[in-house]
C-alpha cells in the first residue's frame, strides 16, 4: 500500500528531527509510522492502535524497522496503553475523533507523556465545508485544559479532500 496523499502531507507537518522520539496515536496500516520513522536516525516510534487486525498489518509493514528496535507496536486504545516510562518529542494522529469528542481522556495520557519542549500534531480530513473550525476550536479547548496551546494550523490541499492539522505546544 502506498502512502496516501494525506498521510505523505501530515508526515511533512510532523517533519521529525532524526532523533525524535515519536507516538502515533491510530496508527492503523502503519503507513504514516513508516513514512515518519523512514525520517529517524537515533530516534524511535511507537504506534499504537486499539485494533489488533490493524497493528498485525502495521507490524507487516513496518517489520525490518520492528525487528531493528526503532518502532515499537502497541495494540490497546491509548488509554489502556502501557506507555509508562516512555517520554515522547512528538504524538500525532491523524483522523483520531477522541481527540475533538468530549470527554477526551486520550489528551490526560498525552499530557503525561509528552516530552517537555514536545509538540502534538491532531490532524484530520475536512469531510465537509466548514466542518474544520469546529474541529479545530474543540481540539485548542480540549488540549489547553492540560497545558498546551496552538502554536499552528497547517492545511493541506490533498486529494479527495483538503486535511487540517493543529499543531500544539506546551504552553
Amino acid at each position: 500500500m502506498a502512502a496516501s496523499e494525506r498521510l505523505a502531507w501530515a508526515a511533512d507537518v510532523v517533519a521529525p528531527a532524526p532523533t525524535d522520539r515519536i507516538l502515533e496515536v491510530g496508527c492503523g496500516h502503519g503507513v504514516l509510522l513508516s513514512l515518519l520513522a523512514g525520517r529517524l536516525t537515533t530516534g524511535s516510534a511507537v504506534g499504537v492502535d486499539r485494533s489488533a487486525t490493524m497493528v498485525a498489518a502495521a507490524g507487516r509493514r513496518n517489520g525490518a524497522a520492528v525487528a531493528a528496535g526503532t518502532v515499537v507496536l502497541v495494540a490497546a486504545g491509548l488509554t489502556d496503553a502501557d506507555l509508562e516510562g516512555r517520554a515522547f518529542d512528538v504524538v500525532v494522529s491523524v483522523n483520531v475523533r477522541a481527540f475533538w469528542t468530549p470527554p477526551a481522556p486520550e489528551w490526560d495520557v498525552v499530557e503525561r507523556v509528552l516530552a517537555p519542549g514536545g509538540r502534538v500534531i491532531v490532524a484530520f480530513s475536512v469531510m465537509e465545508a466548514g466542518a474544520d473550525g469546529p474541529i479545530v476550536d474543540a481540539v485548542t479547548r480540549l488540549a489547553g485544559v492540560h497545558g498546551l496551546a496552538c502554536a499552528a494550523v497547517h492545511r493541506g490541499r490533498t486529494r479527495p479532500m483538503e486535511s487540517v492539522a493543529v499543531e500544539l505546544h506546551r504552553r
